[in-house]
């Protein structure tokens, strides 16, 4: 349903790895590929993709890395007779989702050394080196790209991003410094936004704002849904629940020009106002984020779910989980399902009849509003 956690770097290279292959988009859902696989029926992904593999190539070869099955992509990969960039990319990119998977991206790229490469095929071999073995694994690329071009922005993106996670605020600083000041690269709000995630987590909110100034005011560029994102998660982190809140409610008013939320502002505004025991409002932004087909990641639900069991509100939970059912039937599957568990679900998916406090009238109009 909503995509795993991810850096704003990360979110970044795995959008422009995939680029190519939204633009192709398969005529299958994905989801409907994804039930295939988890039934391991994946003859019956073969025969599907197989009469679309000649006009959906580079879609095709994304598909079957996003559904775990690299081998296959690689397979289908060696049986073009002239591979390109976008068909390489297209395998390795999904890969970066799954760490035991990143770490085949370079046999991958050593087993198809004959199809040109470019700076995004770099950067997914940057990203996997850091998470599979750290950031130091990959400085290599910066002297020597395997793509043969000069590194480029979103490569030191990728490596300071790395630097940062690992809690080496120093290391990534330095590279930085040699970005702008050896290379002559600017960063962009990617770049800033790696920074952010780092100070969301480990500064102070005021650290955050001054980055988010400099960002505006000498760097000219404009914060995204990721740079308010980590501003909320700072404001979180520090019990400034309310002033987050705020950020939020500006989002959804569209009050910051181009920028409106994303599954990770649901999670993090809904985790947050759950931690408080603030459930209505919690249940609010939950059910804001699945008007606009946001949902909020699978840990956050959960909590939410048997938050308001455990706060009383079991039709409340119950209805939250047969309203992703019955809006995102495709996606409904795998761990999801553990929400009915979490919710009190009798076997059959159905309420129980049983009434609680309030039995919240203002629950039915949400859902008429949601529908």
């Amino acid at each position: 349903m909503a995509a795993a956690t991810f850096s704003a770097a990360g979110r970044r290279l795995l959008s422009t790895a995939a680029a190519a292959a939204e633009k192709t988009e398969l005529p299958v859902p994905i989801a409907r590929l994804r039930q295939l696989a988890r039934a391991g029926r994946l003859d019956d992904i073969d025969a599907t993709l197989a009469p679309l593999f000649p006009s959906h190539p580079v879609a095709a070869l994304s598909a079957l890395s996003t559904l775990g099955l690299p081998d296959r992509a690689s397979a289908l990969l060696g049986t073009m007779t002239s591979p390109n960039t976008a068909h390489l990319n297209a395998v390795l990119g999904p890969l970066l989702r799954r760490r035991r998977l990143a770490g085949l991206v370079p046999s991958i790229l050593a087993a198809h050394a004959s199809v040109p490469r470019d700076a995004v095929t770099d950067s997914i071999l940057a990203k996997s080196l850091c998470l599979t073995s750290g950031a130091d694994s990959a400085l290599h690329l910066l002297r020597k790209p395997s793509s043969g071009a000069p590194p480029s922005l979103q490569l030191f993106t990728t490596i300071i991003d790395s630097f940062y996670k690992q809690r080496l605020p120093h290391r990534a600083e330095e590279m930085w410094r040699a970005m702008v000041q050896d290379h002559g690269i600017a960063p962009d709000t990617a770049a800033y936004n790696a920074l952010l995630t780092y100070k969301s987590t480990n500064g102070t909110v005021d650290e955050v704002k001054e980055v988010i100034r400099v960002m505006r005011e000498e760097a000219s560029l404009r914060p995204d849904v990721g740079s308010y994102n980590a501003l909320m998660r700072a404001m979180a982190r520090h019990k400034r629940l309310d002033e987050a809140v705020e950020v939020y409610r500006s989002l959804e008013a569209g009050k910051k020009a181009d920028v409106v939320p994303d599954c990770a502002t649901y999670s993090c505004v809904v985790g947050a106002l759950c931690g408080a025991g603030r459930w209505s409002e919690a249940e609010d932004v939950f059910y804001a984020g699945v008007k606009r087909r946001k949902v909020a990641d699978l840990g956050t639900v959960r909590v939410l779910v048997r938050g308001l069991k455990d706060a009383g509100k079991g039709r409340a939970a119950r209805r939250v989980v047969v309203g992703l059912c019955k809006k995102f039937p495709e996606m409904f599957d795998g761990p999801w399902r553990e929400l009915e568990v979490a919710a009190g679900l009798n076997s059959s998916g159905k309420e129980d009849g049983d009434v609680e406090d309030g039995a919240d009238e203002k629950l039915a109009m949400t859902r008429a509003t949601v529908a």
